[in-house]
């Protein structure tokens, strides 16, 4: 990377040549970085040389030698993004990443040291290697290597951090008496997270602040950019690689969305209460209390969890933390009493921890609402007839499910996709997961489904794969199937009033279980799955 460097400076004017070599091989900080690069106003051009950049960057970093050879066919798409990216970035974020790298001493540093490192600045890439790290399928060294972005990394200097709680709260630190940590907990893509202590006249207590790290809003203005234009240039080159139908807009829209909504940290405050409301009656579950007197938009203050990953349970715990952990994320939603019921929508293994407990032995800990849904009776129960369908083998459930969770009227054309895609579902998928990748199937087709029921269906992915990590026998329709029959015992004596006495009221909107006397008389018909009953 040096070389490189110097090859690109050495054709600059010699007035901008010295002071570009110092500022490149100075120790200064990311601010301290910006502020003196500003100083050079607009007499840096490195257009004529983005290519030579960006091919010493791929080199020098191992981008793609990182992809294992399984999955080999990956690597064309890795190098032509990165050449994508390197080629369209800011000239002053681009100088940043030389910088890094040029410091990095390479007789210490590994290459997926060096490949860190580069994300540090592309939140797009250290989202995007976050995303496919929740993939449990995906090669085991690989993914190991990709967990470390799940906040296992620590970059960010923590004075800076302070720095930004400092001007941000001011006065109130004064009043509430804060003591702010010397050390940064966790850092994710876009925000960083750090201790404090707080006493004042009414209470007190132990907290953390998470915090938008600098120059990430900037960043991200242009990195959700460059993922629109880089699905397109994909998609339209998609011949050129060997992945069939893989979904390239699909995939840079998940991370687009990701980074959307991580930044936005009122809306994550926001969700935070909504999800204690929601889950104020679960002794299993806790999510962090918001601290609203010691937050702003760039701020945001919640008590401290004391616990550990979820994949640090032990023993009996594991395949109890797997149950309980389905049941909160998944049949907690889809049963819900509410008119709307809300989902963590990221419940990958660093958004979750095992909080130890003297009298239940544990509770399970969901953090992170920045990425939140919620899902409709009308939908909920409309998922719950598929996955019944599915689960019965019938066509014409299934395919009426699927019509109605439809966004607009369903025409010939698409019940003619839905019927070919019911054709194409793979054999020995759990129900509920059937339901919901059917529904992916249909929206790649073209077929338009909420927002949120799509995102859904990648929680569930995501949790998927958390709970299988956690015990290995975990079987999603044993959990979803024991959960139900809880729901229809505990509505069993409304049941049978409505059934002697209300019989023409008896409509599913009036269960949690979402179904109607008569819906369930023909589930146990068609299928003997519910065996308790």
């Amino acid at each position: 990377m040096y070389l490189a460097a110097m090859k690109v400076i050495g054709d600059m004017p010699l007035s901008i040549r010295e002071p570009l070599i110092n500022l490149l091989l100075s120790e200064l900080s990311p601010p301290e970085f910006n502020a003196a690069l500003s100083e050079f106003g607009t007499d840096i051009d490195l257009s004529n040389y983005r290519r030579e950049i960006a091919e010493a960057l791929i080199e020098t970093s191992g981008i793609c030698d990182v992809v294992p050879e399984v999955y080999k066919d990956f690597r064309p798409i890795v190098y032509d993004g990165a050449m994508f990216i390197f080629s369209r970035i800011s000239e002053a974020r681009l100088l940043r990443i030389i910088n890094a790298q040029i410091l990095i001493d390479t007789d210490t540093s590994s290459q997926g040291g060096r490949l860190v490192k580069l994300v540090e600045d592309i939140p797009m890439l250290y989202k995007l290697g976050q995303i496919i790290a929740r993939n449990p399928n995906i090669e085991e060294a690989f993914r190991k290597w990709l967990t470390l972005l799940e906040g296992g990394l620590i970059h960010t200097d923590i004075a800076t951090i302070n720095s930004i709680i400092e001007s941000e709260l001011g006065d109130a630190l004064k009043i509430h008496a804060v003591e702010l940590s010397e050390h940064v907990l966790s850092e994710a893509s876009v925000s960083a997270v750090a201790a404090f202590t707080w006493h004042d006249s009414v209470s007190g207590g132990t907290g953390v602040f998470k915090v938008v790290k600098p120059g990430v809003a900037g960043f991200l203005t242009e990195d959700m950019k460059l993922l629109d234009e880089l699905a397109a240039v994909y998609t339209e080159n998609s011949d050129k690689y060997a992945l069939g139908d893989f979904q390239f807009t699909g995939t840079l829209k998940d991370v687009n969305h990701a980074l959307s909504k991580e930044i936005d940290l009122r809306n994550e405050q926001v969700h935070m209460k909504l999800a204690r409301e929601f889950y104020r009656t679960n002794r299993r579950i806790k999510v962090p209390r918001p601290l609203p007197f010691l937050s702003t938009n760039q701020v945001t203050a919640m008590e401290f969890i004391d616990g550990e990953k979820i994949t640090g349970a032990r023993g009996r715990h594991r395949a109890a933390c797997a149950v309980e952990l389905f049941n909160a994320v998944v049949c907690s939603c889809l049963f819900s009493g509410e008119e709307r019921s809300i989902f963590h929508a990221d419940p990958h293994a660093g958004n979750i921890f095992i909080i130890k407990d003297g009298a239940a032995g544990f509770r399970i800990a969901l953090i992170d609402w920045s990425q939140t849904g919620t899902l409709t009776k009308a939908a909920r129960a409309s998922v719950l007839r598929l996955a019944a369908g599915i689960a019965t083998n019938n066509r014409r459930t299934i395919a009426e499910a699927a019509a109605a969770l439809s966004e607009g009227d369903t025409d010939e054309t698409e019940r003619t996709v839905i019927e070919n895609e019911i054709d194409k579902s793979p054999a020995g998928v759990p129900f509920i997961e059937g339901a919901l990748d059917l529904l992916d199937r249909l929206a790649i087709r073209g077929m338009k489904f909420p927002a949120d029921l799509l995102l859904f269906r990648k929680a569930l992915f995501t949790l998927n794969g958390v709970a299988l990590s956690l015990d290995t026998e975990f079987d999603a329709d044993t959990c979803f199937i024991n959960y139900m029959v809880m729901v229809l015992a505990e509505e069993a004596p409304q049941r049978w009033f409505n059934m002697f006495f209300l019989p023409y009221t008896d409509s599913p909107y009036h269960y949690r279980s979402l179904m109607s006397n008569a819906e369930l008389f023909t589930l146990i018909c068609e299928r003997a799955f519910l065996p308790s009953l």
